[in-house]
């Protein structure tokens, strides 16, 4: 039995039932087939482990979670500001003492109020909405106010729901692979369930829009070179071993910053808070 068989087998995501039946281990059984997997994968699954965990500086529970603050202010605003035309400051979910910077750009998409996402646009606004007020009660007197955001910095993302679904991709999907990223390097276990729980709330919001933009057979551009977008052959965004695909918080920043080192894009002053250089 080789080596590329058991990583096309786990690329499949076989249950163990199935996986058994594969190897001709029926008789075995699922327990059976469990064991198996715990002792003859164990390479396969750490190659795949390793190739999905980027390496990455040493960050406090803080400092990350403040980076991921940094960009549920950004998801919040883009989604309220699409959906209603305001600021998240404006509807009183951060008060004035958390604001650091002014919110710029955007508008109301056209007649959103009649869309077919309209639902989803309103559900995701909501959600992100609540990821903000839910981190800053984590992190208390330590939580860093919301800085400056462009959100014109791409030139789209209102004008029109095809418009709108473009940039809403690219954010949740970045989102997901900011989340999927950190996850390992936080060392409080409550902090870490509270990550993870948004993670999973992300990577359905991902996987919504990623739908609708199937459903519209529109063609959404990749932000960087580790980017899935979405297309009949590859819907979701995940790797050869059908996991999701982590970015660390410099490549993050590459993004959200339009390609600078330390400000620039939807953070035209930067992010606030330890973790603010993409170099």
């Amino acid at each position: 039995m080789n080596r590329e068989f058991l990583t096309s087998l786990v690329a499949s995501s076989l249950s163990r039932r199935d996986f058994a039946r594969k190897l001709g281990l029926s008789g075995v059984g699922v327990a059976g087939a469990a064991m198996l997997s715990s002792t003859v994968l164990g390479g396969v699954i750490q190659t795949a482990h390793a190739q999905t965990t980027p390496a990455t500086a040493t960050f406090t529970d803080t400092d990350i979670l403040n980076f991921a603050l940094n960009l549920e202010y950004l998801e919040a605003e883009f989604y309220t500001r699409a959906s209603d035309g305001d600021t998240i400051a404006d509807q009183g979910v951060i008060p004035s003492s958390a604001v650091g910077g002014p919110t710029t750009g955007g508008q109301m998409v056209p007649n959103f109020g009649k869309s077919s996402i309209a639902y989803l646009a309103s559900a995701l606004k909501f959600d992100e909405q609540q990821h903000v007020k839910l981190l800053l009660s984590a992190l208390g007197a330590n939580a860093v106010k919301k800085p400056a955001i462009n959100l014109n910095a791409l030139g789209i993302g209102f004008a029109s729901e095809t418009e709108f679904l473009t940039l809403a991709r690219a954010l949740e999907d970045v989102g997901v692979s900011a989340y999927t990223g950190a996850a390992g390097l936080i060392q409080s276990k409550a902090y870490l369930q509270t990550a993870a729980a948004i993670l999973s709330t992300e990577s359905q919001h991902s996987g919504s829009i990623r739908a609708q933009v199937l459903l519209r057979s529109l063609s959404v551009p990749p932000v960087d070179s580790l980017d899935v977008v979405p297309t009949q052959q590859q819907p979701f965004f995940v790797n050869q071993f059908a996991l999701a695909i982590p970015r660390t918080p410099q490549q993050v920043l590459k993004i959200v910053y339009a390609g600078g080192n330390t400000a620039g894009g939807f953070f035209p002053d930067g992010l606030n808070g330890s973790i603010t250089s993409a170099a």
